[in-house]
């Protein structure tokens, strides 16, 4: 028997349609899925010919698209059988300037009213043309625009491949703005300085909704809320706090007051940017990075990793360099402090700038605090003519004290650099402190020959350059001699390709 709908049930079933279509309206049929293009072209994506019926586009069309932090940029369409109707294809170049990876959803809009463009101005990123001479226009530019009807947005970043290099340009103006179609008559400028990469890291770190920590669930229904509309619902507004999430992505994003004062960085030396001393590299990953890696090996063995080393030879040999590297390969920062930066005439002053260098390293850790031109300041004492107040004596005395309150557990590794080990005060070289030394000897042949490809690995060669035959001639030359003269040699090739 068939039962009679009743009038409660014809309220709740209106209800429930008037739900039912509060939903429905939230989902637009423009918002689709990002998927990975077949085709790796900067200007085209991707839609299923249902989708691209659904939303009365046709093949060739302009469309603009909008990704994450209100980016938008623009693209031609065009139809793909293997392409879901739920998702859009587009490649890497695309999904940049959108700020959107793979399985981001981003919204495509029928863009009818984008014209042919007046002129555009292209530069491009400083670290993709790097020594690359000739003229970009006609070998790049041309060829990439050439009846090719490319739609461009201001602020976009695109890809240009030719003669075996990738460059990249981003748009700087389009007239008209801020979109436009490149045709045979748009004016093309590439003229100007080239945009350093910094630059173009720090706009593409603008705020947006991935930056806040924490409320990943608030934030996935506000997403959904259409800009358009002029009310949130203050439910979601309300369930919006500040979580612990929130503290911890800010701690790792300050560093202390006290910190800024010293010059804390975290070096970008590898050892692949040091030629030669296969030997020091050697120990200096016994001495630092192992504790840092394998501490189970010397709690097995009762041993206490060394806190100290001292690097000594002629100078320009690459203390200073080593030191660097190995704070980068252990991932820790690094202090570099000049002896004589430490000593004032002011009484006591230069002991306190010791316990100032110290307390940072110990707040930076894990940290390399290196002593250059360790000489200088630990003479031995007693022996410094002309020291009536004892100065140098108290510097020593403090450096002793702070290497003595240091273990293994401050994550601090503390390396000095001298030219002359033999008037360093012993007392800094006994174990506990500066206890291993290793020896920073000239280059031999074969270091030489490593220190000049070291230097010229990024730099454009010539075939009749004979590495070998400099690296024999250059007998008794240090890292710094050699670098000096690749140096000289580019800045030589620099001055021909510009005159």
């Amino acid at each position: 028997m068939a039962s009679v709908p009743t009038a409660k049930d014809d309220k709740e079933k209106k209800n429930e349609e008037l739900a039912t279509a509060i939903l429905k309206d939230k989902v637009k049929p423009n918002r689709l899925i990002v998927d990975q293009s077949d085709k790796d072209d900067n200007s085209i994506i991707a839609l299923s010919q249902a989708k691209m019926d659904e939303l009365a586009l046709f093949r060739g069309d302009t469309v603009v698209l909008k990704g994450k932090k209100r980016k938008e940029t623009v693209a031609i369409v065009l139809a793909d059988d293997n392409c879901s109707n739920d998702k859009i294809r587009m490649n890497r170049v695309v999904r940049h300037n959108l700020r959107v990876r793979l399985g981001d959803v981003v919204s495509v809009t029928a863009a009818p009213n984008i014209g042919y463009g007046k002129r555009v101005h292209v530069l491009p990123i400083d670290d993709t043309v790097e020594g690359l001479t000739g003229n970009l226009f006609e070998v790049f530019l041309k060829p990439y625009f050439v009846e090719a009807y490319r739609p461009l947005h201001k602020g976009d970043i695109f890809t240009v491949q030719a003669a075996m290099r990738t460059v990249e340009f981003k748009v700087v103006e389009t007239d008209p703005s801020p979109s436009c179609i490149v045709a045979p008559d748009t004016v093309i400028h590439y003229e100007g300085e080239a945009i350093k990469r910094e630059e173009e890291e720090e706009n593409m770190n603008d705020v947006g909704y991935d930056d806040i920590g924490g409320v990943s669930l608030d934030l996935s229904i506000i997403l959904l809320i259409d800009l358009e509309d002029d009310t949130i619902d203050a439910e979601v507004l309300n369930s919006l706090a500040v979580s612990m999430e929130n503290f911890r992505f800010a701690m790792g994003k300050s560093s202390p007051s006290a910190l800024r004062e010293t010059v804390v960085e975290t070096p970008n030396i590898t050892w692949d940017d040091i030629g030669g001393l296969h030997n020091v590299k050697r120990e200096l990953q016994e001495l630092v990075q192992y504790p840092v890696e394998h501490p189970e090996k010397y709690l097995k063995f009762g041993m206490q990793p060394s806190r100290g080393v001292l690097f000594y030879g002629p100078p320009g040999c690459g203390k200073t360099l080593l030191a660097k590297a190995i704070a980068h390969e252990c991932q820790a920062n690094f202090i570099s402090i000049k002896g004589p930066e430490l000593l004032t005439m002011w009484f006591g002053e230069s002991e306190a700038n010791v316990r100032d260098v110290f307390d940072k390293a110990r707040a930076a850790a894990p940290c390399v605090l290196f002593f250059d031109e360790l000489d200088s300041i630990a003479k031995a004492r007693g022996g410094t003519a002309g020291d009536a107040g004892g100065a140098a004596d108290r510097v020593i005395n403090q450096i002793l004290t702070e290497m003595d309150g240091m273990n293994s557990k401050k994550n601090v590794f503390i390396i000095g650099a001298t030219n002359r080990p033999d008037i360093i005060d012993s007392a800094i070289l006994r174990p506990g402190r500066l206890d291993q030394l290793i020896y920073i000897p000239l280059p031999d042949e074969a270091s030489r020959l490593q220190i000049f490809k070291a230097n010229l690995r990024k730099t454009p060669v010539a075939k009749d350059v004979d590495m070998t035959f400099l690296s024999k001639s250059t007998v008794g030359f240090s890292g710094a001699d050699l670098t000096e003269i690749c140096q000289r040699a580019c800045k030589l090739a620099i001055r021909e390709s510009i005159e």
